[in-house]
């Protein structure tokens, strides 16, 4: 647990991880007295950072029952059931395209509202992808570090429904992204301007934060079609 934050933010980010990545809609998160004892925190701070998930609707709290990891709302997994239908049978590069141009639409303004609206466990959540990003990656690592981390911004909006849309635009175009990273130009370009979006995110820079993204968008398009006119 990093001491360096307020510990319920850093209680809140490894709380969210774990629901995010290893729990599954309806499972039970322990008791709180059992979370404290195996975190090494206070009950106090466990229960500042259940509030946290809750506020952000990532789990239930029912007196008697306990806490539980909330579904996907509905609209989100409607979204997301569509990915499947709409990724056979269109044209590769035509879908690349609309892609493309939908992250250019939608993803500054996700950034910005992050940059509102972050808190201390987004940071830190932000900050843990940022650092497990590095030169050595392969270009699939890389890929999937740069996939975490615009869906991590999407959460730090605050807004379920943006995160479901990066979800699906990281699919859509999972073949195009993985253009940008199959070289070290690309994965470097990559990991300075997360570097760029993190920093604004960090100081609430808004329309520092939306210009980041709109110019890493733009240098990610850049290199795509160098690679594709080689």
């Amino acid at each position: 647990m990093q001491r360096g934050r307020t510990l319920s933010a850093a209680t809140a980010a490894h709380l969210a991880r774990l629901v995010l990545e290893d729990l599954a809609p309806g499972d039970k998160l322990p008791p709180e007295r059992t979370l404290a004892e195996d975190l090494a925190v206070s009950r106090t701070t466990v229960r500042e950072a259940m509030q946290e998930l809750e506020r952000r609707r990532l789990v239930s709290r029912t007196p008697g029952r306990g806490t539980v990891v909330l579904p996907r709302s509905e609209e989100a997994t409607a979204l997301l059931e569509q990915q499947t239908g709409a990724a056979h049978g269109d044209d590769l590069a035509r879908r690349a395209e609309h892609v493309a141009e939908f992250r250019t639409v939608v993803e500054p303004r996700v950034a910005g509202l992050a940059a509102v609206r972050a808190g201390e466990a987004d940071l830190l959540a932000l900050e843990r992808v940022l650092a497990a990003t590095h030169v050595g990656l392969s270009p699939e690592e890389s890929l999937a570090q740069d996939v975490a981390f615009h869906v991590q911004v999407a959460r730090a909006s605050g807004n379920p429904l943006l995160v479901s849309l990066c979800e699906l635009s990281s699919g859509w175009v999972q073949d195009v992204r993985a253009r940008s990273h199959s070289t070290s130009e690309g994965r470097r370009s990559s990991f300075v301007w997360h570097e760029r979006i993190l920093d604004c995110i960090r100081r609430h820079d808004e329309d520092g934060a939306r210009d980041a993204m709109t110019d890493h968008l733009a240098d990610v398009a850049h290199l795509v079609e160098r690679k594709a006119d080689r």
